[in-house]
């Protein structure tokens, strides 16, 4: 059954009945041609939570799917924090793609117990099962997108956040538009799976406003309202006393996060060329490179080369930190030989004989060259 706004919701103000919906079908369309994010005729896996964003983001792209010809999939997944609150977004969600007549796959664990075990905040166990079930998801249908609703007010948030808990400049990336499926660091199907989010051009506004016009009826979570937590203070004291002050933050900081991202690609791209040269080592969970080749190397390339030999071994999101980065070099800088390093993920340094060594320790060797 389709939803369609033929009535205005009380209280909508008349520029969202008529401009929310053509603005959001123009910013996703546009985020999926620029980026590259979607093909027509390809299974799309969507992650609907049940909130404003993954309902707006799960409607467009329905509404868009006769055009390209897309078969969605929705993936819920259960965190098991809020109990009957959690199950009820879960029914709401299912009752939704019902409505639509789109295929529904939940999942849940028991996230909790999971930080305990892994010795995680709940953040990061949540955030490791939930990409873990999508990669199940996407493995299952044969599914290389997983569509996420990411906007651009959370690639604000995340800049901010990523500043105040320290990061480099690829911190002020913010979240990417396009990126692997990982989980743990590891890319999780052989045949490679990404995350899309085509509502990064979109502010949180916009999608309130849409879900609004077509009355989605969106589900909230109260957690989202507890400014204990560094991102709903930055959300919701933070960033409205910078409106305040400067007016268009947000649009100075998302073109911030833009530049950010160019200009880290093509600094990628000369660390990967560096690497390349100076690496005399790589196989088996182990790689190497030469000491003073990579001391040759101005600063800002040592880290990004760095930053590539870990990423070698652990992919492309991982828990090193330019802290862990910067603390490495000073090894390697004051030690030609003799010295080691023990970095997050069980990832070891070891410098020996000019040779800088990262080793993943469940393939640690005591007979290194």
């Amino acid at each position: 059954m389709a939803i369609a706004p033929s009535v205005v919701a009380e209280g909508l103000r008349e520029w969202e009945y008529i401009a929310a919906p053509e603005a959001i079908t123009h910013k996703v369309k546009e985020a999926i041609e620029r980026f590259q994010m979607l093909e027509p005729n390809e299974t799309v896996i969507v992650g609907v939570s049940g909130g404003p964003d993954s309902l707006t983001l799960l409607h467009v792209l329905w509404r868009m799917s006769g055009e390209f010809n897309w078969q969605l999939v929705v993936a819920h997944f259960n965190h098991s924090l809020r109990g009957e609150e959690a199950d009820a977004d879960e029914e709401f969600v299912k009752s939704f793609c019902e409505r639509l007549q789109v295929q529904c796959v939940t999942g849940r664990a028991d996230v909790r117990a999971l930080a305990r075990e892994q010795k995680l905040s709940i953040a990061q166990a949540g955030r490791r099962a939930r990409y873990r079930f999508f990669a199940e998801v996407a493995q299952k249908f044969s599914s290389s997108k997983v569509a996420l609703g990411h906007t651009a007010t959370d690639v604000v948030e995340t800049m901010l956040l990523n500043i105040f808990r320290g990061t480099g400049t690829d911190g002020l990336q913010g979240i990417p538009p396009i990126a692997p499926l990982t989980v743990h660091g590891q890319v999780q199907s052989s045949s490679q799976i990404w995350i899309v989010r085509p509502l990064i051009l979109c502010w949180r506004e916009e999608t309130e406003a849409y879900a609004r016009v077509y009355r989605l009826q969106p589900r909230l979570d109260r957690s989202n309202l507890d400014t204990k937590l560094p991102r709903n203070w930055i959300r919701l004291e933070l960033l409205p006393l910078l409106r305040q002050k400067f007016g268009k933050v947000d649009e100075a900081l998302r073109r911030l996060s833009e530049l950010a991202r160019d200009e880290s690609a093509f600094l990628n791209q000369l660390a990967e060329e560096q690497l390349a040269k100076i690496q005399v080592h790589y196989s088996n969970g182990k790689v190497a490179v030469n000491r003073d080749a990579l001391l040759a190397l101005p600063k800002a390339l040592q880290r990004r080369v760095f930053r590539c030999m870990v990423e070698k071994l652990l992919g492309p999101l991982n828990e090193v930190s330019l802290e862990h980065v910067e603390a490495a070099l000073k090894v390697v800088e004051r030690h030609p030989s003799d010295a080691a390093y023990h970095l997050p993920q069980q990832l070891f340094m070891q410098v020996t004989k000019g040779i800088v060594w990262l080793i993943q320790l469940e393939t640690k060797s005591a007979n290194l060259p």
